[in-house]
C-alpha cells in the first residue's frame, strides 16, 4: 500500500508542508485530509513543496492540490502556494492545468515572498466555557464584532449561526471550545472547535416531525458551511456569510 508523508515546519508563522512518497488513489485523501488539517490552524499562509521525494502516480492526482486550493478558499481563505521544486513537477503542474488555479513558484524564497501578501482580514477570537452560558458569551461576541466592523445587515444571519454552532459543540461535543470570528472580502466566517472528533450530520427533516433543523438553516442562509479535522485533534465547524451591498 502507498503512503504519503508530510513533513511541517513554520516559517514567520507560514505553514510549510513538504509531502514525500507517492501520491496516487490510495493516499489521495490521506493527502487531502493532511493538507486540509494544517489549514484548519488558520496560519498566514500555507506552502507546499513538491521535491524530488514526492511523485505523482499520474498526472490527474495532481488535481488533489486544486482541491485543496477550492476548499480552503471557502475557508479559513487563506493562500495556497505550491513550490514546484522539479523540472517535472513544474511541467507536470502546468500540463495539468494546476497552475491556472494555485499559485505555484520555483523555488521556497518565492513562495514565502507570495504568501507574505495575504488578503486583508480582521479577526476575534474567544475561548467558551462547556456550558449554555458559551451560546450567550458567543453572539455577544459577534454583536460587538458586527458593530465593530459595520455589518449591520449581517448581524441577524450571524446570531443565527453562531448560535447553532456553539450550541452544537455543546450538544454533541461536550467540550470547551473556541469561537473565531473573521471578516475578509470574500465573507464573515464564523468557526467553532471542539474537542470532539464526530462531525456533525445534516439530516433533512420532514413535514410535521419534530427534531432539531438548525444545521439546515445554516445550510440555507450561508454561501459556505462544512466541517474540517483539527491538528490537535477535534473538529472545527465553519460557515461563511457573503457579504451584501450597502452594509
Amino acid at each position: 500500500m502507498t503512503d504519503v508523508r508530510i513533513a511541517t515546519t513554520e516559517l514567520d508563522g507560514v505553514v510549510v508542508a513538504t509531502p514525500v512518497g507517492t501520491l496516487d488513489l490510495a493516499s489521495y485523501a490521506s493527502l487531502r485530509d493532511g493538507l486540509l488539517k494544517q489549514a484548519a490552524s488558520t496560519p498566514p499562509a500555507l506552502v507546499v513543496r513538491l521535491g524530488p521525494d514526492f511523485v505523482a502516480a499520474s498526472r490527474s492526482m495532481l488535481s488533489v492540490f486544486a482541491t485543496v486550493w477550492m476548499r480552503i478558499s471557502q475557508w479559513p481563505d487563506i493562500p495556497l502556494v505550491l513550490v514546484a521544486e522539479t523540472d517535472l513537477h513544474k511541467h507536470e503542474l502546468k500540463r495539468s492545468g494546476v497552475s491556472r488555479h494555485v499559485v505555484t513558484t520555483p523555488d521556497l524564497a518565492s513562495a514565502l515572498a507570495r504568501a507574505a501578501e495575504p488578503p486583508p482580514r480582521r479577526y476575534r477570537r474567544v475561548d467558551l466555557p462547556n456550558s449554555l452560558v458559551a451560546a450567550l458569551l458567543a453572539r455577544d461576541e459577534v454583536r460587538n464584532a458586527c458593530e465593530e466592523w459595520h455589518l449591520p445587515a449581517l448581524l441577524d444571519d450571524a446570531l443565527v449561526v453562531v448560535s447553532e454552532l456553539v450550541e452544537n459543540a455543546i450538544r454533541h461535543g461536550r467540550t470547551d471550545s473556541v469561537l473565531r470570528i473573521e471578516l475578509r472580502p470574500t465573507g464573515l466566517s464564523i468557526a467553532v472547535r471542539d474537542d470532539n472528533p464526530v462531525p456533525p450530520v445534516l439530516t433533512a427533516s420532514q413535514p410535521g416531525v419534530p427534531g432539531h433543523r438548525g444545521l439546515e438553516l445554516v445550510e440555507k442562509i450561508c454561501v459556505a458551511w462544512g466541517t474540517t479535522p483539527h491538528s490537535d485533534g477535534g473538529k472545527i465547524v465553519w460557515a461563511v456569510l457573503g457579504l451584501r451591498r450597502g452594509r
